[in-house]
């Protein structure tokens, strides 16, 4: 699993449960929510990123 710089208990049951529904089957209702997990945990990704550039390029 990743290390984030963002790690709340929100951001780790959200990544547990995009894991959980890529493992099965799904309904639509659930294809939905996996597109909002991906995109969020995507986002995440993206800011997780950025404070690391930032940090290493900091003087």
């Amino acid at each position: 699993m990743e290390t984030h710089w963002t790690d709340s208990p929100d951001h780790k049951a959200d990544r547990k449960e995009l894991a959980d529904l890529c493992d099965r089957l799904r309904t639509p209702a659930e294809d939905a929510r996996l597109a909002e997990l991906k995109a969020r945990v995507r986002n995440w990704a993206q800011l997780n990123q950025a404070a690391e550039e930032f940090v290493n390029g900091a003087p």
